[in-house]
């Protein structure tokens, strides 16, 4: 039914107002011969009924913009005066292919801006009975309704279309039917105003309201009118069902809601494109995540959440699936809204239609962070045990070699007492080290697999001090340390295992001894702290670098050991130290102030429960 300008190819004109759409909508509609132009003059559109009152067929402007002087000699004068508000609404005959009344009338936005002007072409009066004819016969064919009406609100007539939208039948309009009647109280207003417009101006500018259905639904309509020249208290009214529109417009909110909803339910950080790739949707985890404002990150605005590291090579992967439509898939770390970067997995694919041309691309961000710092934690566990391995093999050879030459020597020295003797130590003191490795090898992994059992006991926290010291006196002797006991404890005692304890403090003190060059100092310093014992091991030695003290009491771990490995030991020794302790429900902490400023380790044992 409608010749229409093609707006896309004519992007020099600005986009019509939803008021012109909306007249653009009811003329396409209605049998009545229509027209409506725009505020700078030009024909935005016609109908099929009025190209043909032209000179010519009606495919010849179909679809082509009509320029002004498409309106006829006569009328371009008043449509002007209607733009400018200087004439509330017009009439004319003008000669087109037959003689016709021409009733023009403004277009008006709902805050009264006028847009445009309708213009409705009727049979001049002298073309008689036969044009009143044809006229009711495309009225009864239309598929929208057309009713005639009068300013107090009755229906004196209309067409099929109108009945059959609200349930009624001819019947019904022979009863007499009202437009009030019909119109929903929530709507009077709307229909008020509509008749005061058509009472002072002669038109009613396209309302949208809603009529009762005779099952007693509300059917939603598009309504435009005008008043009969002849006889202002008469006019036509054209009437457009959009039912299906808002039904539509209704299922496209539901779906948007629940797919906001499983969007928001998700775990993962959700978000969709263009198919040009601009970032339009964030669900409210990628808000939670990232902390930005919402809106913040649309567009190309995403790229900057990026780790700096990460954005070259995260942009060049999505433009390469933006040209090639195949799946996106990256890890890179996002920017967290604590500050800091986490790792994420970045995944999209491409939403195809039925041609197979991309309508939008949907994706996801899954925080992976706590995998790759296990799976970093794994890599570097699984580098340690290498390690450790070359370094166990090592350490075990290095007393065979003593304990095999003092065998090769043993039968030649038989003569020589004092050789043998010193022989039997050699022999006797390499076995004693090698039992200590493989001792220390044993409590670990009993510990490990929790087969280690505590005999618990009220023991003298100063008493485990004084053992562990003879335990490791002959090693601080042999390297000329300064042993010192600070004792703040005032005879606190602690409730654990005595010689796993006494274990404990030894091992602390070897260490000490171990790492720090000849002639250096050692303290040992206990004191009680509210229910918590702390008995804590301090050198003046090589000290730890930030990230050993962090990581020393990890199984394995060591510092940088001299080529001649001259300390020896496995790296297992503060590991079995921080176990134990937590078995006994305490804690173990190490400090350093740096390579070469030394080194404390403390240890911190529940208290014994008072008397």
């Amino acid at each position: 039914m409608l010749a229409m300008t093609d707006h896309s190819r004519l992007p020099q004109f600005p986009a019509i107002s939803p008021a012109l759409e909306q007249g653009v909508r009811l003329i396409g509609a209605s049998p009545a011969p229509m027209f409506i132009v725009r505020a700078d003059g030009g024909m935005i559109a016609a109908n099929v009924a009025y190209t043909a009152l032209l000179n010519g067929a009606p495919a010849a402007i179909a679809g082509a913009w009509m320029p002004p002087a498409a309106l006829p000699p006569g009328a371009s004068g008043l449509a002007a005066r209607i733009l400018d508000g200087s004439l509330a609404q017009a009439s004319t005959e003008v000669e087109l292919a037959t003689r016709v009344q021409l009733a023009l009338s403004p277009v008006c936005e709902p805050d009264g801006a006028i847009v445009g002007v309708l213009g409705v072409a009727a049979a001049a009066p002298q073309q008689g009975d036969q044009a009143a004819r044809e006229l009711g016969r495309l009225i009864e064919l239309s598929p929208v309704g057309v009713v005639r009406y009068t300013l107090d609100g009755d229906i004196l007539d209309c067409n099929d279309a109108f009945l059959s939208m609200l349930g009624l039948g001819r019947n019904d309009l022979r009863a007499g039917l009202s437009w009030r009647a019909l119109t929903p109280p929530q709507w009077r207003e709307v229909d008020d105003a509509g008749l005061a417009r058509l009472r002072e101006d002669g038109v009613m500018p396209l309302i949208e309201k809603e009529f009762l259905h005779r099952d007693g639904r509300c059917i939603p309509v598009l309504v435009g009118a005008g008043n009969l020249l002849a006889d202002r208290r008469q006019g036509f009214a054209v009437v457009v069902d959009i039912s299906a529109t808002r039904a539509a417009e209704r299922a496209l909110a539901e779906s948007e809601a629940r797919f906001r909803a499983i969007t928001n339910a998700m775990p993962q950080m959700v978000w969709s494109t263009l198919p040009d790739g601009f970032h339009d949707y964030y669900n409210d985890q990628w808000y939670a995540f990232t902390g930005v404002p919402y809106g913040s990150t649309d567009g190309e605005g995403w790229n900057g959440m990026f780790h700096p590291d990460d954005q070259e090579v995260a942009w060049a992967r999505w433009s390469h699936s933006l040209v090639t439509g195949e799946p996106y898939e990256i890890e890179y770390r996002l920017r967290h809204r604590d500050g800091g970067y986490r790792w994420v997995l970045g995944r999209a694919l491409p939403v195809r239609d039925a041609h197979g041309g991309i309508q939008r691309w949907m994706g996801t961000c899954t925080d992976i962070h706590e995998h790759k710092l296990t799976e970093d934690a794994l890599r570097e566990a699984d580098q340690r045990k290498d390690e450790f391995l070359a370094m166990l093999g090592h350490e075990l050879r290095n007393p065979l070699a003593p304990i095999r030459s003092a065998a090769a020597l043993l039968p030649l020295a038989k003569a020589d007492p004092a050789r043998v003797e010193h022989i039997g130590r050699v022999i006797a003191r390499q076995s004693t080290h090698m039992t200590g490795l493989i001792d220390d090898l044993l409590d670990v992994s009993r510990v490990t697999r929790g087969l280690i059992a505590l005999v618990q006991e009220d023991v003298a926290a100063r008493l485990l001090v004084d053992e562990a010291v003879e335990q490791a006196r002959p090693l601080v002797e042999a390297r000329a340390h300064a042993l010192a006991i600070v004792d703040h404890a005032d005879g606190a005692c602690v409730h654990g295992d005595r010689k796993r304890l006494v274990q404990v403090i030894a091992n602390l003190l070897a260490n000490a001894a171990k790492y720090t060059p000849p002639g250096g100092s050692i303290v040992v310093t206990l004191v009680q702290v509210d229910k918590m014992v702390e008995i804590a091991v301090g050198d003046n030695g090589i000290g730890m670098a930030p990230d050993l003290v962090d990581s020393v009491f990890e199984l394995f771990r060591q510092g940088q050991r001299t080529p001649d490995r001259a300390q020896g030991g496995l790296g297992i020794g503060l590991a079995l130290v921080k176990k134990l302790v937590h078995l006994h429900g305490g804690w173990v902490r190490a400090s350093s102030a740096g390579e070469g400023l030394g080194s404390e380790v403390m240890v911190a044992l529940p208290a014994c429960e008072p008397a």
